[in-house]
């Protein structure tokens, strides 16, 4: 049993690699690395199945141990010699032996296995656990390679929509403190007495110049219709730059993006989120960036986490709290197939 076992796990290093190459010949992977990652997954998989080929060849060479099951002491059925010295009386136990003493240690027969007080259950729970570790890694592999959809939930979404919100809340609030702080620190004569710093960051900017919206269109390419090309992680991370704002604030936008219902509080119903994921390495550490978009009256009917074509004017909503939210107002939706790069990096 323990055999089948030790082939079994060879057989499981085989079928790992074989996912692994399936994953990257079937461009499955692309759901789930980054493309500066995607190269080791064929390398991982050519290796395991190198190691599962040359253990399964090497599994029946004979490494000078006993093959097969004997009892304890019977060492008859081994090719090998065992060095166990035993005395030859012909002696009753109790009698005398030839050289002047009395034997008072017990002989037993070294033909027969040793009552050790147990059945062996050692082999038994090794076998257990070897076929415990083989179903884990297995069958959560095997099925889901199957029935995975290599995309995220609606749920999953719709959460990290709200957790996003308050994050970027957070960030904005956060500027606002630094920029108090440094505004505070211009205001004090004591904190640049000879006012070089003053003069240091004037030159700064006259160096930089003001972005303008001439800067934005060399930046940002522009359909036929004039409308910026622009993902949705790119707009969402306008979100707080008074410059960039200010520039960008009623411009015509063109985006693909998935669409599902706005969950936030105190969304109106005219209202869904257009979103797409953001992966830096993997899909462990993707997560879904989203903006709002309006339409003038109530939302459409739509498909739950669809792609869509949206054209609209991009305006920075102020909240109570002096926190700006990029909210898109829409003029064009319109059903579209799931582009190939549909995460983005």
């Amino acid at each position: 049993m323990k055999k089948i076992f030790e082939i079994l796990s060879m057989v499981t290093l085989l079928v790992w690699g074989g996912v692994f190459l399936y994953f990257y010949a079937s461009h499955r992977v692309d759901d789930y690395l980054s493309a500066s990652f995607r190269i080791w997954v064929p390398i991982a998989g050519v290796g395991m199945i190198i190691l599962g080929v040359l253990n399964l060849i090497n599994a029946n060479r004979d490494t000078g141990a006993c093959s097969h099951d004997h009892a304890h002491g019977d060492h008859s059925a081994c090719d090998h010699d065992h060095d166990h010295e035993h005395h030859h009386h012909d002696h009753e136990h109790g009698e005398a032996c030839d050289h002047g003493k009395t034997c008072d240690h017990d002989h037993h027969d070294h033909g027969h296995a040793h009552d050790h007080g147990h059945d062996h259950n050692h082999e038994d729970a090794t076998a257990s656990s070897l076929a415990f570790a083989l179903i884990v890694l297995l069958v959560p592999l095997l099925t889901a390679s199957k029935y995975s959809q290599d995309s995220f939930s609606g749920d999953y979404t719709r959460k990290w929509a709200e957790i996003e919100d308050d994050m970027r809340k957070l960030r904005q609030k956060k500027a606002a403190i630094a920029a108090k702080a440094v505004a505070s620190a211009e205001a004090n004569p004591y904190a640049d007495p000879d006012g070089s710093k003053a003069a240091e960051a004037e030159n700064k900017g006259e160096a930089w110049g003001e972005f303008t919206i001439e800067d934005l269109k060399k930046m940002v390419p522009q359909t036929s219709a004039g409308d910026f090309l622009l993902d949705v992680p790119q707009i969402y991370y306008t979100a707080g730059d008074q410059e960039l704002m200010k520039v960008m604030e009623g411009i015509s936008i063109e985006t693909v993006a998935q669409v599902i219902e706005d969950t936030v509080e105190g969304s109106p119903p005219n209202r869904l989120r257009a979103y797409r994921l953001l992966i830096e390495c993997c899909a462990a550490d993707a997560r879904p960036l989203s903006i709002p978009i309006d339409f003038a009256e109530t939302a459409p009917e739509h498909e739950e986490m669809g792609w869509y074509k949206l054209i609209g004017r991009l305006h920075f909503h102020e909240s109570n709290d002096h926190e700006y939210t990029p909210l898109l107002q829409i003029k064009s939706f319109e059903p579209t197939p799931e582009p190939a790069d549909w995460m983005a990096y």
